[in-house]
Order: C-alpha cells, then sequence, then structure tokens
C-alpha cells in the first residue's frame, strides 16, 4: 500500500486550482468593483446636521405644518441653518385622529427629504386643518 501522492498528481492537481482561481477572477474584481461602489456614499451626508437644521426649521416656523396640510402631493420649503442653505420636499404621512374621549392629540409623519436623506418628525395636526378650516 502506498502513502501520499505522486508528483504527476500533485501537478495536475496544482493545475487544477489555477485553472479554478483564473476562471473567478472577473467574478472578484466585478464583486471588489460593487464593494467598492456601495462602500463609498454618493454625498457625504452629515445626519446629525440634517437633524438639526430640520429642528431649526420647525421653530422659524411654528405654523409649518398648515402649509403642509395644504399641500399633500409634497411640500418645497428652503430655509437656512448656520448660515447654510437647505432644501427640502416634505410629505405628510396619514394623520392618526384621536377619539372625542381620547386624550391625545392627532398627529401625523412629516418625512422631510433633504441631500437625499430623509429626516422624520411625529407632529400635532389641529384638527381644524383636518376638517378644512385654514386657521391653524
Amino acid at each position: 500500500m502506498r502513502r501520499g501522492f505522486t508528483l504527476l498528481e500533485v501537478v495536475a492537481a496544482t493545475v487544477l486550482l489555477t485553472m479554478i482561481v483564473a476562471a473567478g477572477m472577473p467574478f472578484l474584481r466585478s464583486a471588489r468593483a460593487d464593494l467598492r461602489a456601495s462602500a463609498s456614499p454618493v454625498v457625504g451626508v452629515d445626519h446629525a446636521e440634517i437633524e438639526t437644521a430640520v429642528d431649526e426649521l420647525l421653530r422659524q416656523k411654528p405654523g409649518f405644518i398648515a402649509e403642509c396640510v395644504r399641500q399633500p402631493a409634497g411640500y418645497h420649503v428652503e430655509w437656512t441653518s448656520d448660515e447654510r442653505l437647505f432644501r427640502a420636499e416634505v410629505r405628510l404621512g396619514q394623520a392618526v385622529t384621536a377619539d372625542d374621549e381620547e386624550h391625545r392629540s392627532t398627529h401625523a409623519w412629516a418625512v422631510f427629504s433633504v441631500d437625499g436623506t430623509e429626516c422624520l418628525r411625529w407632529m400635532r395636526v389641529p384638527s381644524q386643518l383636518l376638517d378644512g378650516d385654514d386657521s391653524p
């Protein structure tokens, strides 16, 4: 009984492994390119800065929610925060309406799309705005 591999078997295994690696190289290169593309963001987004800017917008415009209710398809707004100009599209989600017996207010999610980043705020919507009254 013999032990180990012959030289011919070792050379054949090495050639076979080399052919397998050579056949798989294009797949590895495309995977590496895809990994690089997904790792680098398209725009350097500072989420904390955007959230701070949205909070500043809500402080600057207290009646902002009324403007958003009037334009349900999306409201475009511009404002400055820390001497930087921001542009956003704001969409309101479905309002959660409270019953007369409930002690909570009517609220809706406001989705702020700023520089390709979404920032969400749970905002109170006065019930008279939902009933069609224009006064806030």
